[in-house]
C-alpha cells in the first residue's frame, strides 16, 4: 500500500492522530508535518516523494521499524518509522516515503 499513497492524503490529516499499533504498544502520534522532497517523480514511481513527521510522548521510544497506524480519514497504514529526536512537546518519529 506505501506505493499508492500520496502527500495529498496525508496533508488533510495534519494536526490529527494516528494510533500506532505494535506487538505489545500502542500509543498516539500527532502528525506535525507533511514535505514534499522534490517537485519531480522519481523514474520509477508517478507519485512525489514526501516526508511525514509525528510527534509522540517522550516514552516509551519507539524503534525503528514498520507500524501499523490508524486514522479516521486513511484507515489503515503501514509505515517505516525512525525516532529522530525530542522537541519540547514530545519525541518525534519520521516516515519518508519516495
Amino acid at each position: 500500500m506505501p506505493d499508492k499513497i500520496t502527500h495529498e492524503q496525508f496533508e488533510v490529516c495534519l494536526e490529527e492522530i494516528f494510533t500506532l499499533s505494535g506487538e505489545s504498544e500502542s500509543l498516539e502520534l500527532r502528525l506535525i508535518e507533511v514535505n514534499l522532497l522534490t517537485d519531480t517523480p522519481l523514474d520509477t514511481s508517478p507519485r512525489l516523494p514526501f516526508s511525514l513527521l509525528f510527534r509522540g510522548p517522550q516514552e516509551p521510544l519507539m524503534q525503528q521499524r514498520i507500524y501499523r497506524l490508524s486514522n479516521p480519514r486513511l484507515n489503515e497504514v503501514e509505515l517505516f518509522l525512525v525516532p529522530v529526536g525530542p522537541d519540547a512537546e514530545g519525541m518525534r518519529y519520521e516516515a519518508i516515503l519516495n
